[in-house]
């Protein structure tokens, strides 16, 4: 990473005005992040970083021991901000410095400053790029297709159901709708109850009265 993409990353983060104004906080951040790594930590980050930020980082002193919320204190006094705002710049600087530090450097980091000082140096942009295999060139989208498919979503036939779904057939439950039954096995095999034999007289009847002569009677004499 260049001393620009450096600043240029630190600007857009911030919501910085420009470069000028990314390389006073940076400055700010770096100064008091290189006095608790000490004068030998600086110097082994040097093989990854430009010549500017390396100056950024120097110390004359060896390492000095201080927490997370003396670094933030520092930091304020040195940029003439609010504690909110240097919160806010340190966490930006120090992770676009963990981008700019190679996986190595930055474990050792990790290993000298354990806890909230380390997670400081997080990178946010990802290391590698995650690249599919045998991926179709002409499909680029979800649409056309997933990655490595000679058949995009947008021409998938889909099926209305399993193999043997009711909802394939032709006519679903065609056997037992009355518009086109022909009867269940009980009604094709007269064992229903309408077919028994103990309601064959009262099936010739066609009415109430003929089926029972005294009722008849009974209503002859009320008229």
């Amino acid at each position: 990473m260049t001393h620009d993409d450096f600043l240029m990353r630190v600007a857009e983060r911030a919501g910085l005005s420009g470069p000028e104004e990314a390389a006073r906080v940076a400055s700010a951040v770096l100064g008091v992040v290189g006095e608790r790594l000490g004068r030998k930590e600086v110097l082994r980050l040097a093989e990854d970083l430009p010549a500017p930020l390396v100056r950024m980082l120097e110390t004359d002193g060896p390492e000095q021991d201080f927490d997370e919320d003396a670094l933030y204190t520092r930091i304020a006094g040195r940029e003439h901000v609010r504690p909110g705002f240097a919160m806010e710049h340190t966490g930006v600087v120090c992770g676009v410095l963990a981008e700019a530090l190679s996986d190595g450097s930055l474990h050792r980091l990790h290993e000298y400053l354990p806890g909230p000082l380390g997670a400081l140096l997080t990178p946010r942009e990802p290391r590698e790029r995650f690249e599919y295999i045998h991926v179709e060139p002409t499909h680029r989208t979800l649409a056309e297709g997933t990655p490595g498919s000679e058949h995009p979503l947008s021409s998938t036939r889909l099926e209305r159901a399993h193999t043997h779904s009711v909802a394939r057939a032709a006519n679903p439950h065609g056997d037992t709708k009355l518009s086109s039954s022909t009867g269940l096995t009980q009604e094709r095999e007269e064992e229903t109850l309408a077919s028994a034999p103990g309601l064959t007289q009262e099936r010739e009847h066609t009415t109430l009265a003929e089926a029972h002569p005294g009722m008849r009677l009974a209503r002859g004499e009320e008229e």
